[in-house]
């Protein structure tokens, strides 16, 4: 409700609105040739002036030159006219030979014969007596005398210049902003920042200097590209023989700085020109094919690179904003609409609660890599998934990529299917592609500073006689559903270089059965795995039962993404007093080699201490 009021008040207000922002629009544009100027000791005031009157001379010096050639180019249109009209004939010449135009004279010709005979019976019945009567001759109207009052000279005055009051009073405003915008910018600055910005000095004070940057940054920019532009578009007009090439190029330059309807307005000119100036194809021809090649270059080569690092804004966000911006302020609000959409996603970028303008209107989609993932996997499309996968395998260790990537796609999946949103069909693809990544993975070894201070990183793992490595056994038991398997896979890899081998036991049944056996001396510590949501009582149950086996048995509760907060009240409260809780598989696989490394109750030393 707040967007839609803040829209109907510019919509309301747009010519106080419009006046104001194209003032701060060329502020933004003439701020860095007023810094140049104080650099080289100028004051503030005479730098400011001096800095407007260049501005207001370049601009007058290229208006003088396109009202010049725009006078003799008028005083030169009649003689065009006949070959304008050779050439319509040309075109249209086929037209009127067809079947349809020569039905139309057909009939032409049979309603003139109908109406001549016509005619004549009336003329004869008249003079024999047989036909009606002669009108009567209607009688002469009365002349009206109108006196036409000759307009005194201020009425003169003002209907010439009436078309153009407006104009120079808006411009007029525009040019005093600038000046007080310009001098006392430092000022609107701090205005600002107290008035926004009281308890947010730092955030205010970045946005405001980002969106100055950048507004400056592609206005002189577009400036320096529309200028190269116009010159390359005159020169090329004026080698291919075309008269007052200056005058195109000129429009082509000052058109452009309108987006999407500027580079249209700039060719069609001079198009229709050549096609009245010359008596062949050809030149018209040469014109379209310039104009394509030059536009082609600009939009697909150098203004995605250009425009893309100065303004952060998307192709498709630009035209939406420059449609958007026409329908609310006109002319003036295409030639505003690239700057007030970097405001805003500027603004976006840095307020949170306008977040959602740097989404929509950002160069680049923010999406972060698990949602990423996980959007592929909803979609079914495993290549994307993967390439997603690789990529984050390049960037980050394995055990982030565990925790970001595919522990939170195997829970978002999970309740997804808890709330009805994911059917079984998706929900195991996802847990296949995960299964495959981590296949894809197993005996692949990581090496990083991480990995390489653990007991056995790089090296062969002691064996006994019979191959079996170490003589202490890890078991990790699933809870109650096929992802709880994966979260142990996962934590498997992690151990791996540690020389620690986990032995999974893959479904609720068999867990069960492991918890009420009797436990070998081997039997060093048992993970217990739990991705929410879901209830906890079957891991509850395991826990007692465990503990009621084998009373000094370590016991590590991985409930993956829950977060709650690891107090002795919490862990009280989820019924796991008698074990260690760990939410992440980072966090699980350091509790776990910390908890095997201590000697446990009863046990001597030697057989605690790591293989």
């Amino acid at each position: 409700m707040l967007i839609f009021a803040v829209i109907a008040f510019m919509y309301l207000t747009g010519e106080v609105l419009k006046t104001l922002t194209l003032s701060i629009l060329l502020s933004f544009a003439l701020a860095p040739v007023v810094r140049l100027l104080e650099h080289l000791r100028f004051p503030r005031a005479p730098a400011v002036v001096l800095t407007v009157l260049l501005t207001l001379g370049a601009l007058g010096g290229v208006g003088y030159l396109v009202a010049h050639e725009l006078t003799a180019l008028v005083q030169r249109l009649p003689d065009y006219q006949e070959n304008i009209t050779l050439k319509l004939n040309r075109v249209l010449r086929p037209a009127e030979e067809g079947a349809a135009a020569r039905l139309k004279t057909f009939a032409d010709e049979v309603k003139a014969t109908v109406e001549a005979t016509s005619a004549a019976a009336n003329q004869t019945g008249h003079e024999t007596g047989e036909g009606p009567p002669a009108p009567a001759t209607p009688p002469k109207p009365v002349p009206k005398v109108e006196v036409v009052s000759q307009p005194s000279i201020i009425e003169q005055v003002r209907s010439a210049a009436g078309p153009y009051l407006e104009f120079l009073g808006e411009g007029s405003f525009v040019l005093v902003l600038v000046l007080f915008i310009l001098i006392g910018r430092e000022d609107i600055g701090d205005r600002i920042t107290t008035l926004f910005g009281h308890n947010h000095v730092s955030l205010t004070t970045r946005t405001t200097q980002e969106i100055s940057r950048r507004i400056s940054r592609y206005l002189g920019t577009f400036a320096l590209v529309n200028s190269c532009y116009g010159f390359a578009i005159g020169i090329s007009l004026a080698l291919i023989g075309l008269p007052y090439s200056v005058l195109w190029g000129c429009l082509a330059a000052i058109l452009r700085f309108f987006p999407y309807v500027g580079p249209a307005v700039a060719f069609i000119l001079p198009f229709l020109f050549s096609f009245a100036r010359y008596d062949g194809w050809l030149q018209p021809f040469e014109i379209l094919f310039l104009f394509a090649i030059m536009e082609a270059l600009l939009a697909f080569y150098l203004e995605p690179v250009i425009y893309g690092k100065t303004t952060g804004i998307s192709a498709l966000s630009l035209l939406v904003a420059a449609m958007f911006w026409t329908w609310m302020w006109g002319t003036v609000g295409l030639l505003l609409s690239t700057p007030l959409t970097v405001c805003l996603a500027v603004l976006g970028k840095h307020v949170p609660s306008l977040g959602f303008f740097a989404t929509l209107l950002g160069e680049t989609a923010e999406m972060e890599p698990s949602l990423r993932f996980y959007q592929r996997l909803i979609a079914l499309d495993e290549p994307g998934a993967l390439v997603v996968i690789d990529l984050a395998i390049k960037e980050r260790p394995r055990v982030q990529v565990f925790d970001d990537l595919l522990m939170r796609a195997l829970i978002r999946a999970e309740r997804d299917a808890a709330r009805e949103e994911l059917d079984d069909s998706k929900q195991a693809f996802i847990q296949r592609v995960v299964g495959e990544i981590l296949d894809r993975l197993e005996g692949i070894p990581e090496f990083s500073l991480e990995t390489s201070t653990l007991p056995c990183a790089g090296a062969a793992c002691p064996t006994d006689l019979d191959g079996v490595a170490s003589e202490s056994r890890i078991v990790g038991l699933v809870v109650d559903k096929p992802s709880d398997a994966l979260a142990l896979r996962m934590l498997a890899q992690l151990v791996a270089p540690t020389c620690r081998v986990l032995e999974i036991v893959g479904d609720t049944a068999r867990s069960m059965a492991f918890a009420d056996d009797d436990h070998d001396p081997s039997l060093q510590m048992v993970v217990l795995s739990h991705v929410p949501p879901g209830s906890l009582a079957v891991a509850n149950l395991l826990v007692k039962r465990l503990k009621a086996r084998s009373p000094g048995l370590p016991i590590l509760v991985g409930l993956w993404g829950r977060r709650s907060p690891s107090t002795s009240e919490s862990i009280d409260h989820l019924g796991f007093s008698e074990a260690d809780v760990v939410h992440t598989l980072s966090d699980a696989r350091t509790r776990l080699l910390s908890l095997i490394s201590e000697p446990s109750a009863g046990e001597p030393v030697e057989s605690a201490s790591p293989a």
